[in-house]
């Protein structure tokens, strides 16, 4: 079977969706000798050498196609100039095949020797190809919380995300949960989805080196039992609600704690969080990192006396999973797959119940034996997570997609 994987432009140390298509990747590459694959991985030539290096690791049976330069542009023209001829051969009444066929996009994929491409994002960078192809559809925040979208976001949602499940011959999710909603709301035929878990050994982070260990410890030293929340400050990741949470132990019990937030600041901390900084009591207290070294938040995690993942909606959290590999004391709230993956309603609250947070914080920050048990329990949901194997769930998928 030769399976194309559409990596594209996304960087190895990107936030968001990246980790999952790396890691993923990591996957491919490491089952693509034992079941007989050959991978080709479409990229840009900015990730080529990051590829080798994984392809190399795992010896695996893979090679890379680079896209064409400036493939965005490339694209974009191309599907002007087969939208345009369609529209002539249509009202001209002669096969569009043409246009397909005029389309340098279309005509860089058709060239591409593969059964089936294999997309780990929630669009395509083409629908008309030759050979069936899959998406993964993260999630569908926008029908839960459209309130957190700008009507052009929702539009845009609603076109690119329907043309992926229109045309794809089948759908990748990581959670039961996200299947439901794609019948749901877009009333697929539930054998066109398939539930692949995430590749949880795969979820990893980088260990610090002694010197790196001496630069992070200088560089945090005036913190002291701070709270953890590494996120992307998207609105629905409710970095608000913690920071007033952290207020309410500093009004009621006394108690200054820091909270470090890695991840992207994007333009929800400038216009919302930054303002509210302005005039919060805490607001010494709160640090935004912005996007850290993979080995600086491996030291973070390690460090820390907890981490709170607060977050409105997730499909699954990448920070969970992490504190939890990690061993590291974990609280989480109670949507979508997070209590499952936790696996435990003692570490679990509700996101927007303030006092309920700030209590379960504050029991996880005073009772050892609590703490001691939340590891254990991180321990044992690891080694069951960790005995699944997710590559056997995606050959079905292709499988089944490609002989359906």
């Amino acid at each position: 079977m030769k399976i194309g994987y559409y990596l594209g432009n996304t960087s190895l140390h990107g936030g968001g969706i990246a980790p999952y298509a790396w890691r993923f990747l990591n996957l491919l590459l490491s089952n693509s000798k034992h079941y007989n694959i050959e991978l080709v991985i479409l990229c840009t030539e900015e990730l080529q050498k990051d590829c080798l290096e994984l392809i190399n690791k795992y010896q695996a049976q893979a090679k890379i196609c680079l896209l064409p330069y400036n493939f965005n542009l490339f694209q974009r023209l191309g599907r002007i100039l087969g939208i345009v001829l369609a529209k002539i051969l249509d009202k001209l009444k002669i096969n569009n095949k043409l246009a397909l066929i005029s389309n340098p996009s279309y005509r860089w994929f058709a060239s591409l020797d593969i059964d089936l491409l294999h997309i780990p994002y929630q669009t395509a960078p083409i629908y008309d190809v030759p050979y069936p192809f899959i998406v993964t559809m993260h999630d569908v925040q926008e029908l839960h919380f459209p309130e957190f979208f700008t009507p052009e976001e929702r539009a845009c949602r609603a076109e690119h995300y329907w043309k992926s499940l229109k045309f794809a011959r089948g759908v990748v999710v990581s959670f039961d949960h996200i299947k439901h909603d794609l019948i749901k709301y877009f009333n697929l035929p539930e054998s066109k989805v398939y539930v692949c878990p995430p590749p949880y050994h795969q979820i990893k982070l980088a260990c610090p080196t002694k010197q790196e260990i001496s630069k992070y410890a200088e560089k945090y030293s005036s913190l002291k039992d701070f709270i953890l929340y590494p996120a992307q400050t998207w609105e629905h990741k409710n970095h608000l609600s913690l920071i007033k949470a952290i207020e309410l132990i500093k009004d009621k019990h006394q108690r200054s704690i820091n909270l470090v937030c890695t991840g992207k600041k994007n333009s929800f901390f400038n216009d919302t969080i930054a303002k509210y900084l302005l005039t919060s009591p805490v607001s010494q207290q709160i640090h935004f990192m912005d996007i850290v070294p993979e080995t600086e938040l491996y030291w973070l995690y390690k460090n820390c006396a907890l981490v709170v993942v607060p977050t409105l909606y997730e499909a699954g959290s990448f920070p969970l999973l992490e504190a939890m590999s990690l061993e590291v004391p974990v609280i989480c709230s109670s949507v979508t797959s997070l209590p499952e993956t936790i696996g435990d309603s003692r570490f679990v609250f509700e996101p927007l119940n303030i006092e309920q947070m700030r209590d379960l914080m504050i029991k996880m920050l005073s009772d050892k034996q609590l703490e001691k048990d939340n590891i254990k329990n991180s321990h044992s949901r690891i080694d069951e997570l960790y005995e699944i194997n997710s590559f056997t769930y995606i050959l079905n998928a292709w499988e089944k997609t490609l002989f359906l």
